[in-house]
């Protein structure tokens, strides 16, 4: 048993409150199952010959790998990007020990999903490669358009935008012609980002309604919530933020139904933003503090640190510096221990306004 998914939008840490515009890097979701996949049951037996049957299943490697395979699947669903990762490891390895090809490869896809989520861009494309020099041989097109899809982000969220394009194009072809309409969405959906990072924004809305289009009808509802998410960081870019709040809601709903975390820490970090933007600083700040949470539970620290900058400057605003200083010292704290120089900067820059008796314009 295989699964689609294209995880890859939380590689971007989250956009500081200061900067001129919300990226649409900082707030596209590339994050999708097709479906649910529960941990499989094994049968209950009435007979000793059942309860053979069954353990000789559980011992059977194929069993043990597809069992595994949806273990990691879950875990990456949570943000459990780690465990994830150790988890496809072992499918991995059982899977190359029999020899299954498309298993490899679609273990690999998953991997490389998981590493792009955590940042880890060279060993996503590692892994990612080697999955498409596999899916190639085995002459599958939908597997090859789904590897294309991801190695397609992977250049995005590195400015490579041709490189992007080319591929996303080039997987829309493959899914059309295979009439795979998952594939066909996700392809729509990744042109659109690309547009959305060139400022086409006009184009990226006509993109994203097409793989919207789709998603509604297949019933996808997790790929669903990644392009309302996006539609909404598209329209907080052209300025109209009441309309981008509208597509977050609805994202978030999503979200909360089918238990993703991750997705609801990073989806609140933008509300959190476009409530700033409609002047709304006290929404702002229980979005913002709902985040926080979600961001620690998948370990995000990065995205966590600069939620502190966010409040920090919020605070600062609203003429509360005691909280604003606090707030300005933990993203210092988290972005030094985690290398984020942006937040570093943020953090000293308003640490140092604020221990000189500088204060930000009301």
């Amino acid at each position: 048993m295989y699964s689609r998914s294209y995880h890859f939008s939380y590689v971007a840490a989250i956009s500081i409150v200061v900067a001129p515009a919300l990226s649409l890097l900082a707030i596209s979701e590339a994050q999708a199952f097709t479906s649910i996949i529960n941990a499989r049951r094994l049968p209950a037996s009435d007979s000793l010959g059942d309860s053979f049957a069954v353990r000789a299943q559980a011992n059977d490697p194929k069993t043990q790998a597809d069992q595994l395979f949806e273990t990691a699947v879950k875990q990456h669903r949570e943000g459990l990007f780690r465990d994830a990762i150790q988890t496809f490891e072992q499918v991995l390895a059982i899977r190359k020990q029999l020899n299954d090809k498309p298993g490899i490869g679609e273990t690999l896809n998953h991997l490389g999903e998981v590493y792009g989520e955590m940042g880890s861009r060279p060993k996503a494309l590692e892994v990612l490669r080697q999955a498409l020099a596999i899916h190639r041989e085995i002459a599958e097109p939908s597997r090859i358009a789904r590897t294309l899809n991801l190695l397609g982000f992977v250049n995005r969220i590195a400015d490579n935008f041709s490189e992007a394009m080319k591929l996303h194009q080039e997987a829309l072809e493959l899914a059309q012609k295979a009439n795979d309409q998952i594939e066909i969405a996700e392809s729509f959906h990744s042109i659109a980002a690309v547009h959305g990072e060139k400022g086409e924004y006009a184009k990226a809305i006509e993109f994203y309604q097409q793989a919207r289009a789709i998603r509604t009808k297949e019933g996808d509802r997790r790929d669903l919530g990644r392009t309302l998410n996006n539609m909404g960081g598209v329209y907080y870019n052209i300025g109209d933020f009441n309309r981008a709040m509208e597509f977050y809601h609805q994202a978030l709903a999503i979200r909360r139904e089918i238990g993703d975390r991750a997705g609801v820490g990073r989806l609140l970090n933008n509300m959190a933003l476009t409530s700033r933007k409609l002047g709304r600083d006290t929404q702002a700040l229980i979005y913002f503090q709902q985040a926080i949470p979600m961001l620690e539970a998948i370990g995000d620290k990065t995205s966590i640190g600069r939620v502190f900058n966010n409040m920090a400057a919020i605070y600062e605003s609203l003429r509360q510096y005691p909280k604003a200083l606090e707030s300005y010292e933990k993203a210092l704290k988290i972005a030094r221990e985690g290398g984020d120089k942006v937040g570093e900067t943020t953090a000293m820059e308003g640490i140092k306004r604020l221990s000189s008796g500088q204060r930000l314009p009301q």
